[in-house]
């Protein structure tokens, strides 16, 4: 399906630095359109680096990227998601003292266009939206089997139903990209295996794209149309799983020679180390 599909989002030649370290070095790809696009690489590599870069937490040195036509690097940091980008963090970014449906509801405002009078003169198109983002929260909130624990504190809650309450929050403002950061990391190999059934299911459902960063190898694999892979700031190959998991470069700078990138795991099995970079 998004084998014709055109780039929904282009990353051109970006490169950042942090004192003397070079996060970025001219990296460049594009995610198609209704795809599931990997990005893998060893801690330090720049993943989230470059997931900053497009959600415009960080402003690259030089590059270029762009979402539907848009150019990020002239939309700030909070118009991203009304922009259609929404994303899960490495380390959990939810409330802890607020309730699942309250956390939800944070991503289902996001999209809310009343102005700051209308808002405080609670007038008739405002109850509206609020009233359809509360659905829109509970919807999603229902899909992802939260809807018995919806009251509670997330906080209480064990860490894969949090991971699950941060992706109902980022799917709640109806992104048209979908930027996934470690999702696996944390969780069981059951839940591993359920959760590669849900990203798919995920963007058919909200005819999503999807850019998932990840160390658990057969996920990516799995569940991937195309798959990118950074080494030390710098893209090597970009293709299909197939192609990927054949590459001289990748196998070297990522896996050791006689690993095999299809079923390789990460060392731990806890939750996964940030970019550091």
């Amino acid at each position: 399906m998004a084998g014709a599909a055109a780039a929904l989002l282009q990353v051109d030649e970006i490169t950042i630095s942090f004192g003397g370290l070079v996060a970025l070095d001219g990296v460049s790809f594009d995610v198609r359109e209704g795809a599931i696009a990997g990005l893998i690489g060893p801690n330090g590599a720049g993943k989230t680096t470059l997931f900053n870069c497009i959600t415009r937490l960080y402003s690259p040195d030089r590059g270029r990227i762009t979402f539907a036509g848009q150019d990020l690097l002239r939309t700030p940091a909070y118009r991203i998601a009304g922009a259609g980008i929404a994303r899960t963090f490495q380390n959990l970014a939810l409330i802890p003292g607020m309730s699942v449906l309250e956390n939800v509801l944070i991503g289902a405002h996001c999209t809310l266009r009343a102005d700051p009078v209308s808002s405080a003169l609670r007038l008739p198109h405002v109850r509206r939206e609020e009233r359809q983002a509360r659905e829109r929260a509970l919807e999603v909130i229902d899909y992802l089997r939260l809807s018995g624990v919806r009251n509670l504190a997330v906080g209480v809650l064990p860490y894969g139903l949090q991971k699950r309450v941060e992706t109902a929050r980022a799917l709640a403002s109806r992104p048209r990209l979908l930027l996934l950061d470690e999702p696996a990391g944390g969780l069981s190999h059951e839940e591993v295996l359920a959760l590669a059934h849900e990203i798919r299911d995920i963007r058919d459902r909200f005819n999503l794209t999807i850019l998932l960063v990840e160390h658990h190898m057969s996920l990516v694999m799995g569940v991937s149309d195309q798959v990118a892979v950074l080494d030390f700031g710098k893209r090597i190959p970009l293709g299909t799983p197939d192609e990927v998991r054949k590459d001289r470069a990748v196998i070297e700078a990522y896996l050791a020679d006689d690993a095999d990138p299809a079923t390789e795991e990460p060392a731990t099995t806890g939750q996964a180390e940030g970019d550091n970079a």
